[in-house]
């Protein structure tokens, strides 16, 4: 889907934690709009990769479990309101 094999390590493991990812192609006068309301809910995937290796991650596993809906909340409960 044009990403890299890492970022798309990257972006497997955050659905795995209860992430949800949104990828589109859209014309580029509609790309600022769409862009902004993306935005309003997204993380800063630099800053939670870094997170997820201070914590022992090292790259995606497809073969590790999903995360529960109680895994998920602690998940995000350590990241607040990151955007």
């Amino acid at each position: 889907a044009g990403v890299s094999k890492e970022d798309a390590e990257v972006y497997a493991e955050g659905v795995r934690r209860g992430g949800t990812l949104v990828s589109a192609r859209v014309p580029d006068a509609d790309r600022a709009r769409l862009d902004g309301i993306l935005n309003r809910s997204a993380v800063n995937l630099q800053t939670r990769k870094a997170a997820w290796q201070k914590a022992g991650w090292t790259n995606y596993n497809p073969a590790a479990k999903a995360y529960s809906a109680d895994e998920v909340r602690k998940e995000r409960s350590l990241y607040g309101t990151e955007v």
